[in-house]
């Protein structure tokens, strides 16, 4: 009799442990979606103070890299406020471990052809940009009466847009997050092959999740365009 304990005892083992191990797999998964979103909701703050940033320089690129530098600032808070050099520091270990930026923001309007169709010379800008063709961003009923009595609904010939619409702003983020855990690092690169977007099939290949976001704003200075630096980068530029 005690014999014939001996398999029940071992199955009793086999379903114990499989129980276990589920358990710790939803907790893992339960700890990492936390993680992700609590990284998502300050990317968006972030991506938040970099548009107003943008809205209000021109789309300038250096504006807008410390307003979202100043956003994921409080994700590494510490007593002694050395939030940025932690901020910095995570970021270099994340960019060395991965191979890839931590984060990169697509300034996809206006784009090269709102800036074609709308750009005018002459207008108030700093001295750096001054003689620069950018889009107005005062007297948009103005321009666009006179727009109109050009293109059918006052529609850019290249871009198709307004100038009202030429003058919102819309950002595109791609933050790169490293699981908590690292055994899901295998995982996340078997999932790569089925990921359709190129950003984040590089993400995933490199073992790490992507946060992609998308916001608008009213622009609230005149539109210039820059070419990519400081993580921000022009709507054509690749992943």
């Amino acid at each position: 009799m005690h014999r014939s304990l001996l398999p029940q005892r071992g199955s009793a083992l086999v379903e114990s442990a499989v129980a276990l191990a589920l358990v710790l797999f939803a907790g893992m998964a339960a700890l990492e979606f936390a993680h992700w979103q609590l990284t998502r909701h300050l990317a968006l703050v972030a991506l938040t103070e970099a548009a107003r940033a943008g809205a209000a320089a021109h789309l300038r690129p250096e504006p807008m890299a410390q307003a979202f530098e100043a956003g994921m600032a409080p994700r590494y808070a510490a007593p002694d406020g050395g939030s940025r050099r932690r901020l910095r520091a995570a970021w270099d270990r994340l960019q060395a471990r991965t191979g890839l930026p931590v984060w990169r923001i697509w300034v996809l309007q206006p784009d090269q052809a709102a800036h074609a169709d709308f750009g005018q010379p002459g207008l108030r800008l700093p001295d750096d940009a001054r003689g620069r063709p950018a889009i107005r961003n005062d007297y948009q009923a103005e321009q666009h009466a006179d727009h109109a009595a050009r293109w059918p609904q006052g529609r850019g010939l290249r871009s198709g847009l307004t100038i009202y619409e030429a003058n919102v702003l819309r950002l595109r983020l791609i933050y790169v997050v490293e699981p908590l855990v690292p055994a899901l690092r295998p995982l996340l690169r078997a999932l790569a092959a089925g990921s359709a977007d190129a950003c984040g099939r590089r993400i995933l290949a490199a073992g790490a999740l992507p946060i992609a976001l998308e916001l608008t704003m009213d622009m609230q200075s005149h539109a210039l365009p820059w070419p990519a630096g400081h993580g921000v980068l022009p709507a054509n530029h690749t992943c």
